[in-house]
């Protein structure tokens, strides 16, 4: 079943907007109960950015569902925010068996922009948005919603592997041994102020390296 979303009244704030994926997820849930096979329990998404809502609405709900249970596989296109980034490497952490490092690629070839953000939920959902190359403030507010339907499942899965192929490992010194990917310090911040999370001088901050990329 396929149905398409379009929301006149935009959410009002960015905890609204994840939200919205919440029923999907419920969906999601009790395809669980009924099919725990292997293929079931894999989660993957193509994102914008850590903050795109399905990004977002990930972190919040994977925490509903048995510690490491669940294969997740996500490809952002933007890297930063560093702390919503931090909010999925967390969550990723505490329910997943994989490493976050294993788990996050980066399209950061501006070629695989032109890829719609999308999220599969085993083969329960597939939630299907716009282009990441458009700005949040310029995407359509339609979006698509296939339940029970194989053969978008297998076609979003297919697309999802060739986009994991054609994209990068997230590089290994924006992660610090216990909390992922650290920001920069307030601006209250003394500058002799270690950055949170890491006391290792071998890591960089997220925004020094998006820096030094753009150099």
């Amino acid at each position: 079943m396929s149905f398409t979303s379009d929301f006149d009244r935009p959410p009002f704030s960015s905890f609204q907007a994840a939200s919205r994926f919440d029923p999907y997820f419920d969906i999601y849930g009790l395809s669980l109960k009924h099919e725990p096979a292997e293929k079931q329990r894999t989660i993957t998404l193509i994102a914008r950015s850590p903050a795109s809502p399905p990004a977002q609405a990930l972190a919040m709900n994977i925490g509903r569902f048995q510690p490491f249970s669940i294969d997740v596989r996500i490809i952002f296109a933007q890297i930063a925010p560093a702390a919503a980034l931090n909010l999925i490497l967390q969550a990723l952490s505490q329910c997943c068996a994989q490493s976050p490092e294993s788990t996050i690629r980066w399209a950061k070839n501006r070629a695989l922009l032109e890829a719609h953000e999308r999220l599969t939920l085993g083969r329960a959902l597939c939630w299907t948005g716009d282009s990441m190359r458009r700005s949040e403030d310029s995407r359509s507010a339609i979006d698509r919603v296939d339940e029970g339907a194989p053969g978008v499942i297998a076609e979003a899965r297919a697309s999802f592997i060739a986009l994991w192929e054609a994209s990068k490992p997230l590089p290994g010194t924006l992660f610090s041994r216990n909390s992922g990917v650290h920001s920069e310090p307030s601006s209250g911040a003394s500058a002799e102020t270690p950055p949170p999370f890491t006391t290792d001088s071998n890591i960089v901050h997220l925004e020094d390296f998006l820096r030094i990329r753009r150099h």
